[in-house]
């Protein structure tokens, strides 16, 4: 995930306070995607396959809008 995880802290979707808290990437159970959880343990993001069934996208879960979308 190194490759994705970079991407993500560079557009600024997963952080690194300076008080040592974060967010992290973390695998879904209940559905076939992964999750972006803060340092309080609540979900901010999925990220998804997109409709083409190749793409990526990361979706915010407050809004349901798509933040951004990568390319396979």
């Amino acid at each position: 995930m190194g490759r994705l995880e970079d991407m993500l802290i560079r557009n600024g979707v997963i952080y690194h306070a300076p008080d040592g808290s974060s967010s992290y990437i973390e695998g879904s159970l209940l559905s076939n995607s992964l999750c972006v959880r803060n340092s309080s343990g609540w979900v901010t993001h999925r990220i998804e396959r997109s409709s083409n069934g190749v793409d990526l996208v990361v979706r915010n879960t407050s809004t349901g809008l798509v933040e951004m979308r990568i390319a396979a």
